[in-house]
């Protein structure tokens, strides 16, 4: 199943969240209107990305895919989506079962599909993983049964969460948050773990919501002890000779384990600026090691976006 299933995903995943909501601490413009979001379907398509990422909670993103598809039937992407369970379904292993299919089936019907590669689990910060975790398997092999997917998987909040999936043989893929800021993955050998055992590993969050780009001016008062480490990654991509983006994206891209990095896009130039990124050459040993050194112990409130405060 994996193996079938992994054969399929490309390197690069295109986020779609922009697609369907405004999204991230950099966006300025809000979230793309219809062309534009057919527009940078299409270019990633076109430039080999053809694993796209969504959620039955990112807006109007499943809506705008299906959409481009039903007017383009030439192209034939790889649609992984999210599902979340109610307060009272994580108590209730029925309505567990009766929310998850509902919305595949709610999600399959927004994207004119007839089956999702790959269903995720969108956890949310304050949920009891062990909860999720007694659950989710049983209801991903449900779904599989019924041909609604090929395989299930979770998309994870907190790096700690992943010593609870590793025997779970349903839980073929996962996604999660990785940078050079947020060293968890690799400092816990969790990284090398997930390879170990062969899941599918979807790395997000590589320019952390966009916040490496941003100028002290443009920080929230809640964030401006990040504008050190941003001056230290400025520093370490000079010695390097590459831009911050390329080096926040090789240092991912480089990690074992990483199946997929998924990243969004705003406009078709972006789409062609992370296949370039992709393509980009690796950070020297050296200045990685100062990398790990330097950013190995920051504060969990600057690294995980769901605790930043607006």
């Amino acid at each position: 199943m994996i193996q079938e299933v992994r054969s399929l995903v490309t390197p690069l995943t295109l986020g779609t969240v922009q697609l369907g909501m405004a999204y991230g601490i950099a966006n300025q413009k809000g979230k793309p209107d219809m062309e534009t979001g057919h527009k940078i379907l299409k270019s990633a398509a076109e430039l080999g990305v053809t694993t796209w990422d969504t959620s039955r909670h990112y807006g109007v993103s499943e809506e705008v895919i299906g959409n481009f598809l039903k007017n383009n039937t030439s192209y034939s992407p790889y649609v992984i989506s999210k599902f979340k369970w109610s307060d009272r379904a994580l108590e209730n292993e029925k309505l567990a079962k009766q929310e998850a299919l509902a919305q595949v089936r709610t999600s399959l019907q927004a994207l004119g599909q007839d089956q999702l590669p790959i269903l995720l689990y969108h956890t949310d910060k304050d949920q009891d993983i062990r909860r999720v975790i007694s659950i989710l398997p049983g209801v991903c092999r449900l779904l599989r049964e019924e041909g609604l997917i090929k395989a299930g998987g979770i998309s994870l909040y907190y790096p700690k969460d992943v010593a609870a999936i590793l025997e779970e043989p349903e839980i073929a893929a996962v996604q999660l948050p990785i940078n050079v800021f947020d060293q968890r993955l690799v400092a816990n050998k969790a990284m090398d773990e997930l390879a170990d055992v062969g899941k599918l590993v979807f790395a997000r969050s590589v320019f952390l919501q966009g916040l490496f780009f941003l100028t002290e001016d443009k920080l929230p008062s809640s964030l401006k002890g990040v504008a050190y480490y941003i001056d230290e990654l400025k520093k370490l991509a000079d010695r390097a000779e590459m831009t911050v983006a390329q080096f926040a994206f090789s240092y991912v891209r480089d990690i074992r384990g990483v199946s997929s990095i998924v990243f969004g896009a705003d406009n078709v130039e972006q789409v062609k600026q992370n296949v370039q990124l992709w393509n980009g050459k690796s950070i020297p040993d050296e200045i990685r090691e100062n990398a790990h050194k330097i950013f190995g112990n920051i504060d969990e409130r600057i690294i995980t976006p769901g605790l930043w405060k607006s």
